[in-house]
């Protein structure tokens, strides 16, 4: 009888796996299931001639059955567009195996795409006289919109002062106060009528803020006070300084630019020209996809592949505003305080469309990531051995893919599972990024071990086109202060903030490489970054540092000032071995028109007051308080050039640059100075370079040329 149970269990086995396909001769099965536009989730058995309807049906159908982690499922999606009413969830229980893993892919008899959209067609805009309308019935009232699209191009939500061939625009209208903005004086700018629903925007040197604006400015501007008291913990001109543009009022209309009255539902469109817009999509759910395992126990192997991902937005703005600190990582809520690094220490990033946490062996392949409102795919905390390849992104927020957290618990994860690891980034096609928030890299890279960045295309970005690190060496092991005013040991600290502590263990960074990569059209709106952008320490030492090896950058904007191979504040142990640049001329610094009221000619006092309270800083102000700046920094703007093929902000060393193709081979830009280290000039440890110096493209070898970008 014993002899008999075997046999059993394997005849129990086989019914279980009924649907799965297969043979004696090997151990791999197949199970499909179909998705249709027209199918039916009450009625659909997930059949090819009975599908269900909805992407999420076939996820609960999937989680329940007993071939999944025993045969590869396959959800089958015929074309269509797929609107989502709320976020699509993988956890755990939606996994498959290393060996059979599920797959939601386009059905591979499609001639037309699979789109998974979070915006709400708007198909009845009537149009006369320049001015397109209609009332959105679905959308959700008293929320205010953010991105809109006609005919498959964004469209400017109403603004003033645009002009798409003025880099960085300043608002002359309007003149910085301690609370916001005033007329300037001999002005009479029309402020929003209804100021609730807009907002302010600032775009300066590497970064970028939001602030939403009050009902009870009255003539003046006055911001959501948390936003505004947040962007004032840091330095002048970073401080809100400049007034970019006001953004959101029905009064800024003009042909290009769209509005929707939030109350009344209404929208208002004035095409450019005279065409009806054939097809018209109001961004509306923040997520569309969203797959969190827990530290224990990962989402894992699922693979999406053949689908377009495409109108997310990022709805928090509307109430949080968006003051960033760097790479698309900003600050909100309260207690923060003044700082004269340019930096903070808690920081929090920005969110994905599609988001990762806790997820293991997850593939993108293939799809179509377009018309997103934040970052457009982000690998966040514990995710570990994801594969993004083959996709396209285009038209995105923010940045297209970020990976890695910049948290504290990111640097240091208090168990292997919370490390981020082993992610692997490849040929994928990325153009026309931080289409919103100019600040972000087309990649952004926290704190992640074993990543890999190579042979992806980017081309198009306001800032950088791939940045790695955090902390400017503050949150490094023994610390090392890697900004202008950073302090490390605590001592005559005239700021607080200045001073993050002391880390006795190094963080998990090491052995990332960014490797054949082009790199092209990067620093279009802002300044002071580069095609690669690094900082804080790589790794324990050069053998488990970052390694930046055949990667080409070139046609940088012009004038956009910065260093193409850009080893910022504490980057140490990186190793740049045979990258090219060209078409990259240096470029010059952009510090604001001197007919912009908000430009910097405050006294000494007016700049000090916003770090009062200290006992130097209040010296200074009776000493010298009634002194004018003698020199507005406005006065640098185009005439002060400002960067070169390699150079950083306050490296820490061990950095390599050998065998590079550069029109500047030898020369490493650094202007900046820390009082905690040796005055200028600062040697830089263990900085070695050994390039060759090249005219032009010509000089660059053909094979480099070739091999770098989509393959």
């Amino acid at each position: 009888m014993r002899n008999k149970i075997p046999t059993i269990y394997a005849l129990i086995i086989a019914i279980s796996l009924a649907g799965c396909s297969g043979d004696s001769s090997t151990p791999s099965c197949s199970k499909n299931y179909y998705v249709a536009t027209n199918g039916d989730d009450s009625e659909g058995d997930g059949t090819s001639s009975k599908p269900f309807n909805t992407i999420n049906r076939a996820r609960a159908v999937v989680s329940n059955d007993k071939a999944r982690g025993q045969c590869t499922i396959n959800v089958n999606i015929k074309s269509g567009t797929y609107v989502l009413s709320e976020a699509i969830n993988f956890g755990p229980d939606d996994s498959g195996s290393d060996q059979y893993p599920v797959v939601y892919q386009a059905d591979p008899s499609n001639s037309a795409p699979v789109v998974i959209s979070g915006g709400i067609e708007v198909n009845d805009l009537a149009c006369s006289g320049g001015s397109c309308t209609s009332t959105v019935s679905q959308w959700s009232a008293g929320t205010i919109a953010r991105q809109f699209y006609v005919d498959d191009a964004r469209i400017i939500r109403a603004r003033t002062n645009y002009d798409p061939s003025v880099f960085a625009n300043a608002n002359q209208d309007w003149a910085w106060t301690s609370t916001g903005y005033a007329p300037a004086p001999g002005r009479s700018p029309t402020p929003p009528s209804r100021p609730e629903w807009a907002e302010i925007v600032t775009a300066q040197q590497w970064r970028m803020m939001r602030c939403p604006l009050t009902a009870s400015g009255g003539a003046n501007l006055l911001p959501k006070q948390e936003c505004w008291n947040n962007a004032q913990t840091f330095y002048v001109p970073f401080n809100f300084q400049i007034l970019s543009w006001i953004e959101n009022a029905y009064e800024y209309l003009q042909p290009g630019m769209w509005f929707l009255n939030p109350n009344s539902k209404q929208l208002t469109y004035m095409p450019s020209g005279n065409s009806t817009p054939s097809k018209a999509v109001l961004a509306s759910q923040p997520t569309l996809l969203n797959l969190q395992g827990s530290s224990g126990a990962p989402v894992q192997n699922i693979t999406f592949k053949g689908l377009q991902f495409s109108y997310a937005t990022w709805n928090d703005l509307n109430t949080d505003g968006y003051v960033s600190d760097q790479s698309g990582n900003f600050i909100k809520g309260t207690g923060y305080g003044k700082t004269l690094l340019g930096h903070q220490k808690i920081v929090y990033s920005t969110p994905g469309n599609v988001s990762l946490s806790y997820a293991k062996r997850i593939i993108f392949d293939s799809n179509i990531f377009s018309h997103l409102g934040a970052v457009a795919l982000s690998l966040g905390t514990g995710s570990q051995y994801n594969t993004v390849i083959n996709n396209r992104f285009t038209d995105i927020s923010s940045a297209a893919i970020q990976v890695g957290g910049v948290a504290l618990t990111d640097a240091r994860p208090s168990s292997s599972g919370g490390e981020t690891i082993g992610n692997q980034i490849l040929n994928n096609s990325i153009t026309y990024t931080g289409q919103d928030y100019y600040d972000s890299a087309s990649i952004y890279v926290g704190f992640t071990a074993e990543t890999l960045i190579k042979n992806n295309t980017i081309s198009h970005t306001p800032w950088a086109g791939i940045a790695i690190g955090w902390g400017w060496g503050l949150l490094d092991q023994g610390g090392f202060p890697g900004a202008p005013g950073a302090n490390v040991n605590g001592v005559n600290v005239p700021l607080p903030y200045n001073y993050w502590g002391v880390f006795d263990t190094p963080t998990i960074v090491r052995n990332n490489k960014i490797i054949s990569n082009e790199i092209s059209y990067f620093l279009e709106q802002m300044w002071d970054g580069g095609a690669i952008y690094i900082n804080g320490s790589q790794g324990e030492n050069m053998e488990s540092g970052l390694l930046v090896q055949l990667n080409v950058a070139h046609d940088k904007r012009p004038k956009g000032a910065g260093n193409t191979y850009y080893t910022d504040g504490g980057s140490q142990h990186v190793y740049l071995d045979s990258n090219a640049s060209y078409s990259n001329p240096v470029g010059y610094m952009n510090l604001g028109t001197c007919a912009t009221p908000s430009t910097w000619t405050e006294t000494v006092a007016q700049l000090l007051s916003k770090y009062a309270g200290n006992v130097i800083i209040d010296a200074l102000i009776a000493l010298f308080g009634s002194y004018t700046i003698p020199t507005p920094l406005c006065l640098a703007t185009d005439l002060v050039s400002y960067g070169a093929d390699m150079g950083g902000c306050v490296p820490r060393g061990n950095l390599t640059f050998i065998n590079n193709y550069l029109p500047i081979p030898n020369e490493f830009f650094d202007i900046c100075t820390n009082s905690q280290l040796q005055s200028p000039p600062i040697a830089i440890p263990n900085l070695s370079m050994s390039n060759n110096a090249i005219v032009g493209l010509s000089d660059i070898p053909a094979w480099i040329l070739r091999q770098a970008g989509v393959q």
